[in-house]
């Protein structure tokens, strides 16, 4: 009985895991040109009402900007 109680509850919490994972993305890109490579990494996600993204981007002189935001539905 307890063998099976804590199979159940392992399959449960992987799968609520998945199911938030399934939402998720990533995107990255390289740009190069005379003064050198510039590259952007964005990330996000939405889980329980809430999305969210963070945005790095990185210029040719290595100066990095990064821009998070949040929206709550």
């Amino acid at each position: 009985m307890n063998k099976l109680f804590l199979t159940s509850l392992v399959i449960g919490a992987l799968s609520v895991a998945a199911a938030a994972d399934a939402n998720a993305w990533t995107r990255s890109a390289t740009a190069s040109g005379p003064r050198g490579t510039s590259t952007v990494t964005a990330t996000g996600g939405c889980a329980n009402g809430n999305c969210s993204r963070n945005v790095t981007r990185t210029g040719p002189a290595g100066n990095t900007y990064t821009r998070t935001g949040t929206v709550t539905r």
